[in-house]
């Protein structure tokens, strides 16, 4: 049996609509899970049925997080957010960590998987971290920009010291939540990757395996250890 990846939707507020970008199906098709996009609930017990039904979870990118949840007023810097969204995940993350079911953050999902543990974001980079680092490419995105330094699970997970990595994001981690690891950073020594090392497999990544896995290694194999981790 294959496992099944919940995958939390994308909101467009102008249009009134959910979506989803086909890449992040389609990786965890090919490397060997089901993917189901999850809706965006209020209701506590709702969420819990949902994830009684679900092997694992992918956080996947989208609006920038609304700044109140880590403590700060909104910047004129900050875009777009979706508190209906923020919510919904907030509470989704909690009751999976509880339920160690193994969790896969991309962009957006290491920010959010930062600030439920406490930690805060930079509400825009080029304001308020002045860098030579492009974090913020332009298409396609199926191509490197920079290099991440790997420590603690994602070096021992890839077996690498460094990888490259495509980068598409203007908010990022600032202050490390508590219980988290830091296991990966820029050149700018921005960080770019997180870890819960109590839990059995809870990662964020800033960068977007979603374009690379199909021509790159280090992001297939991280993939595939996350759909692995959901089958047990």
């Amino acid at each position: 049996m294959k496992p099944i990846i919940g995958v939390t939707n994308l909101i467009d507020t102008a249009k009134n609509s959910y979506w989803m970008l086909p890449e992040y199906l389609e990786m965890i098709e090919d490397l060997g899970g089901i993917p189901l996009i999850l809706p965006v609930l209020s209701d506590k017990e709702d969420i819990a049925q949902i994830l009684s039904q679900i092997d694992g979870v992918l956080l996947t990118g989208g609006q920038d997080i609304q700044p109140s949840l880590y403590r700060e007023l909104q910047l004129e810097c900050c875009g777009e957010t979706s508190l209906e969204r923020d919510e919904c995940e907030c509470e989704l993350i909690k009751q999976a960590i509880a339920k160690d079911m193994p969790i896969l953050g991309i962009c957006r999902g290491v920010q959010i998987l930062n600030t439920i543990h406490g930690g805060t974001l930079y509400q825009d980079l080029a304001t308020q971290y002045h860098t030579y680092v492009n974090h913020h490419m332009s298409a396609p995105y199926n191509r490197y920009v920079h290099k991440v330094r790997l420590d603690h699970y994602l070096r021992y997970l890839l077996g690498e010291d460094e990888i490259a990595v495509n980068s598409y994001h203007h908010q990022a981690v600032k202050d490390l939540g508590k219980g988290l690891e830091v296991n990966a950073t820029a050149e700018d020594d921005l960080i770019e990757a997180i870890a819960l090392p109590s839990k059995r497999f809870v990662v964020g990544v800033q960068w977007h395996p979603e374009f690379l896995y199909d021509q790159d290694e280090a992001n297939r194999h991280l993939v595939h250890a996350f759909i692995a981790k959901c089958k047990k």
